[in-house]
């Protein structure tokens, strides 16, 4: 079955600049919007709310709602409910990925309202993309939804994502250097020659070349508060260059291997301590290890030591389990569905297995002491 090939490439508004949350009120004027559900996260509102406008000053109600903590089939009908019940006519998220996932999620099957992120971390693309990723409401992925259309109106205030958590900053730069290797493969092994994969792999590439080569400095300006040119580069590749990816590839240049093996790997408690990106980085040396790109893990590697990324189990609590857990990890990473089988190497549960247990004996060799790389 030949892969999808359509574009759903931006958000309809992008704004990325100190005082964007002064545009909120006229944003949601020129949706015709005068009550709005304001979906968030109660850490993410104490962050932004000196830089938020008064929204009823401009005769826009408000219905205030704390996220519920996932981005579950659960959490999307509840909030679908009170957006019902409330009447309104449009979906504010204000959060990490999560919130954002959810708003989406919300606004779209609720009746295609009209949708506002407001990203308070650079953890993801999810502000940029207009799909969900889906969780059970104990944390385990479960795939993700596509919608028809992108979100309305994004507004992101630099000082705000520069007073989130470091964490989750590493993680975003992991999750969008994963862009790069996931589609790689997939957009070179195409016979399409077409312009749209042609900027897929572009916006592919910044996603590897402006982490490896400005993350470090970048995060070393996150730790103490300076708003530079390097940190606003690589905060804006994690929302905006990996949404292009997949905007411009569709499954082309979607995620395959190294998010499967992440989705896999949530399903243990063990690991879900880690945030999302951290996973997807040990993702990424499994599904190298498949290619059979050994060179390129050693280049990677005084990245991953740099950024204390996981290169073996032990570095994401699974170094006790026995084979036959690790073959359920490898089994769960093809099931049906997955978004490994985008990848256009066949790749088998025992690929997966010998993957892990290869890499394995690779990190062995390799290996740092890690710190803790919980959120």
């Amino acid at each position: 079955m030949p892969l999808q090939f359509v574009q759903r490439i931006a958000p309809q508004e992008y704004v990325s600049e100190i005082n964007a949350y002064d545009r909120l009120a006229d944003g949601l004027r020129a949706r015709f919007i005068k009550r709005v559900l304001f979906l968030h996260g109660t850490k993410a509102l104490q962050k932004a709310r000196r830089y938020l406008p008064d929204l009823s000053e401009a005769g826009i109600a408000t219905v205030d709602v704390p996220f519920g903590g996932e981005c579950s089939k659960n959490e999307i009908s509840r909030v679908i409910g009170i957006m019902k019940e409330e009447r309104v006519d449009g979906i504010i998220g204000l959060g990490g990925g999560k919130v954002l996932d959810t708003a989406k999620a919300a606004g779209y099957k609720a009746g295609s309202f009209p949708v506002i992120l407001l990203p308070t971390m650079a953890s993801n693309c999810a502000a940029w993309s207009p799909l969900s990723v889906l969780y059970t409401d104990s944390g385990a992925s479960i795939g993700h939804e596509i919608y028809p259309h992108s979100s309305s109106l994004v507004l992101v205030e630099p000082r705000v994502i520069l007073d989130s958590p470091l964490d989750y900053f590493i993680a975003g730069v992991a999750d969008t250097l994963a862009k790069w290797y996931e589609s790689d493969f997939l957009l070179t092994h195409t016979a399409k020659n077409r312009l749209a994969l042609r900027l897929s792999r572009e916006a592919a590439r910044l996603c590897r070349d402006i982490p490896l080569k400005f993350a470090e400095q970048a995060i070393d300006d996150m730790k103490n508060g300076r708003l530079s040119d390097e940190w606003i580069n690589v905060m804006e590749t994690n929302i905006m260059a990996g949404g292009l990816v997949g905007g411009f590839g569709d499954e082309y240049g979607r995620a395959t291997a190294a998010h499967s093996i992440h989705d896999a790997i949530t399903a243990r408690p063990e690991t879900h301590q880690f945030l999302h990106g951290i996973k997807v980085a040990y993702g990424i040396m499994v599904q190298l290890v498949i290619e059979n790109k050994w060179d390129e893990m050693e280049r990677l590697l005084p990245f991953y030591k740099s950024f204390n990324l996981p290169i073996s189990l032990a570095d994401l609590n699974l170094d006790s389990l026995s084979q036959s857990e690790l073959r359920v990890i490898a089994d769960e990473t093809v099931r049906p569905k997955a978004l490994i089988h985008l990848h256009p190497l066949n790749i088998t549960a025992q690929n997966v297995l010998d993957a892990i247990l290869q890499l394995e004996d690779w990190a062995g060799k390799n290996h740092y002491k890690i710190r803790d790389l919980s959120n």
